[in-house]
């Protein structure tokens, strides 16, 4: 519910509505009484309703001289609502307490109090937000998810799409074939059809061929093969060579893909991608064919984020290659000459616009009802059949290929969330420690309502046979290899640490006598240490820096990803949504609230705190939270002991100093991360409330580009005090600057000088920095709501 300043209320009361909204009463009552969500006439009945309206708001005094609370003018977020409205960007439910306060002829600051809500509710519902890769246990390697909007350059993504597939592409894989076109209800048919073009195959050729193969000319000998033989199949294979495909702002075209035939006169959208193809003249390049492969691969992925897996194949001059792409990486049927084994090509093409949905790989959990979409999964209590409707577009979704594919959905009543993730089989469930958070009564963690298991890579890919995974030739150094430099330096660093007490190992631990004072710093005057005089006379633990392998032992070819649904509540909304500052620093100190609560109460440690796992929340419907934690897929319950889960990638925006170098997760780095996050969104999301863009040149995207160890070094120099001042708070807008003490004193709290040195470790007590950040937190907002009144 908005609240309206004096000011506000001065505005509306000095120009007034009067009856300038009269002659749309009887529309907006005749589309409010017959409104139908499956009925396309009483849609754009409404649509239309809709749009005059806030055509009249906009034009109206009041609207010029109110400020929407987003950092711009009424009148320009109402015409960007009407934009989207005639766009066809609609759903009425968003818009219908504004029309009924019209209808009821309310007073004008009911009105225009609804405008406000209306405002912030569209704000945040889309674009949906992509998530950054989360690392398993070690982060070790890059990865193309950080890429967006205009940064997802074709060749930066596929050097990224590199990094990402290279240790988990196999060739040649075992029963390929006979797994995807054998066995089937089309394949007799499939066999048919190379009966009746084989008079086309003349002494060990295809006499019609084009020969040069070039990529035009053998597009059209496909498409004329098409139109003679597979002209009644269910799919169709169309080309986008000179437009680029709608549904994603990652631009591309695809030379020859699989879509829906009762789609086929729809504008091509990557939404509708079934199979995708890949021509080329040229049979050498191999690798630079897999990787744009890959490119469209995770389009299809971020465009349809519930795909279990995704069909393709290349056609470089005569040869061809069969591909599947799943969450664990493309597999591949081998190559094989398209004139030596002419029945194996036709069978293959002919067999891409005969399957059915599960065999493309299509979501087959997710039901469609006239539009509608729905899940059902028993509820975690009463065990319970619970069936939920969903909003039509995901709020989340992770922009990669080999990952835990994590999409999530709100419900249409806005009570619940629904998450799809492709988890690790070797760790625990996130039910089970969301579970037992409960049980051990957490506080600010989001509660599990129900779960499904739905599939998982063992069972997609049985009956393969993998050998060893393709080596990708003059492939980039993975990041793996910076991990192993830097482990003896990590923990160099903390055994270097005289006068407190030092934890050798996991649970053998020596307490050292305080030797003397801690030392002066001589490269900072303005950072104060959080050692202060009082607490340097008990002795602090510290937990020692204890290195992981860049990989786990592996049992298997590949990493076996679970696929489940987890429904949740309350539904919130990203932090990144945020809409005034106090509601942003508000959610985050209630999010640390409930980190800690997770690490002290419920003995878990989150691991992946970023913009993406902290939600706003309404503190009615959330215990008294303004903002929770969600997304416990790589949490893990202290003492535990190592998963043995294979590591993938790591969120590098908001990742620890010390993670970064391959140091065990402790508490203190997600404390480090909440930091990050803030930072993130004052120096990055804050500029969406200013009418200028934000500079290109940002310091923060050093925070997602380079080696691991890179990024460590960059992030170091920025915490300290120097770069801290005189680069990092810049990046902030003007509008933020009342942001910057609590910065500074956050700073201060979590990267205190010891020895001369930034301190980055992790003392024993978790109090010790929990208190003082959740403290700096309540003050910075008493101080904003104090100079907010005083305005």
């Amino acid at each position: 519910m908005a609240n309206l300043s004096e000011a506000d209320r001065i505005i509306i009361a000095e120009h007034p509505l009067d009856n300038s909204l009269d002659h749309l009463r009887d529309a907006l009552r005749e589309a409010e009484t017959s409104y139908t969500a499956t009925d396309n006439r009483s849609v754009q009945d409404a649509q239309k309703a809709t749009s005059k309206l806030l055509l009249a708001l906009l034009g109206s005094e009041a609207a010029t001289y109110l400020d929407s609370k987003l950092g711009s003018p009424m009148s320009l977020r109402l015409a960007s609502l009407r934009q989207r409205v005639q766009k066809g960007e609609f759903n009425y439910e968003h818009y219908r307490a504004l029309v009924r306060v019209v209808i009821r002829e309310a007073s004008d600051v009911d009105i225009w109090v609804a405008v406000f809500n209306l405002i912030v509710t569209v704000s945040r519902l889309t674009p949906p937000a992509s998530i950054a890769p989360s690392f398993d246990d070690t982060p070790v390697r890059h990865s193309s998810s950080s890429l967006q909007g205009d940064e997802q350059l074709a060749d930066q993504v596929e050097a990224r799409v590199l990094d990402e597939i290279k240790d988990f592409t196999y060739r040649d894989v075992g029963g390929f074939f006979t797994k995807y076109f054998e066995g089937k209800d089309w394949t007799e048919r499939t066999k048919k059809i190379y009966a009746a073009v084989k008079d086309r195959y003349v002494d060990g050729k295809w006499t019609d061929l084009p020969n040069p193969a070039v990529q035009n000319a053998v597009l059209k000998w496909w498409l004329r093969l098409q139109e003679e033989f597979l002209s009644d199949e269910q799919g169709i294979y169309c080309s986008s060579i000179n437009k680029a495909l709608a549904g994603s702002d990652a631009q591309g075209q695809i030379d020859i893909f699989v879509k829906p035939r009762h789609k086929v006169r729809d504008e091509h959208d990557w939404r509708d991608v079934e199979v995708v193809g890949e021509l080329s003249e040229s049979e050498s390049k191999q690798k630079a064919k897999i990787l744009q492969l890959g490119r469209y691969m995770r389009n299809v992925f971020a465009t349809q984020p519930t795909r279990r897996f995704i069909h393709g194949f290349t056609l470089l001059g005569t040869t061809m290659e069969l591909w599947v792409f799943d969450r664990s990486g493309p597999y591949s049927s081998g190559k094989f000459d398209i004139h030596k084994e002419p029945e194996k090509f036709v069978r293959a093409i002919a067999g891409y616009v005969m399957m059915n949905n599960e065999e493309l790989g299509l979501d087959t959990f997710i039901e469609r009802d006239e539009g509608n979409r729905f899940v059902s999964v028993p509820e975690d209590v009463s065990g319970k059949e619970k069936r939920i409707q969903l909003e039509q577009n995901p709020i989340v979704i992770q922009r990669l290929i080999v990952c835990r594919g994590t999409s999530c959905h709100r419900s249409r009543d806005l009570k619940h969330v629904v998450k799809f993730s492709w988890t690790s089989g070797k760790r625990r469930p996130e039910a089970d420690l969301l579970r037992l958070a409960r049980q051990r009564g957490v506080k600010g963690v989001v509660q599990l309502v129900g779960h499904h298991t739905i599939t998982s890579i063992t069972e997609m890919r049985k009956g393969l046979t993998f050998n060893n995974p393709y080596s990708f030739r003059k492939a980039t150094p993975s990041a793996a290899s910076s991990f192993s430099q830097a482990q003896q330096s990590a923990s160099q660093s903390f055994t270097q640490l005289r006068g407190l007490s030092i934890m050798e190992g996991p649970q053998k631990r020596k307490s050292v006598d305080v030797g003397g004072r801690l030392s002066k710093r001589s490269r900072s005057n303005s950072q104060k240490s959080s050692f202060s005089k009082q607490e340097s006379q008990v002795i602090y633990g510290v937990e020692e820096a204890q290195t992981t392998s860049s990989f786990a032992e592996n049992d298997g070819p590949f990493d076996n990803r679970i696929l489940r649904c987890l429904v949740i509540s309350p539904a919130g909304w990203a932090i990144s949504k945020f809409n005034m500052i106090t509601e942003l620093l508000e959610a985050l100190r209630d999010a640390i609230r409930a980190h800690r609560s997770l690490y002290v109460d419920g003995h878990i440690l989150h691991r992946d705190i970023s913009e993406n796992n902290i939600i706003i929340t309404n503190p009615e419907d959330a215990d008294g939270f303004k903002g929770m934690l969600i997304d416990l897929d790589l949490a893990k319950e202290v003492g535990s002991g190592r998963s043995g889960a294979r590591c993938q990638t790591g969120t590098m925006e908001f990742m620890a100093i010390e993670v970064l170098l391959n140091v065990d997760h402790t508490y203190r780095h997600d404390l480090e991360s909440f930091f990050y996050v803030l930072i993130w969104q004052c120096g990055r999301r804050g500029w969406a409330f200013l009418p200028q863009d934000q500079p290109k040149e940002s310091l923060l995207r050093k925070w997602y580009t380079g080696s691991f160890e890179e990024i460590a070094s960059i992030k170091r120099g920025n915490m300290d005090a120097g770069g801290f001042e005189r680069l990092l708070l810049k990046e902030f807008p003007p509008l933020f600057d009342c942001v910057k003490p609590l910065c500074r004193e956050l700073r201060r709290i979590l990267f205190p000088i010891h020895k001369d040195e930034l301190f980055t470790g992790t003392l024993r007590d978790p109090e010790v920095l929990y208190g003082p950040v959740l403290k700096a937190f309540d003050n910075a907002i008493r101080d904003i709501v104090v100079a907010e009144t005083r305005r």
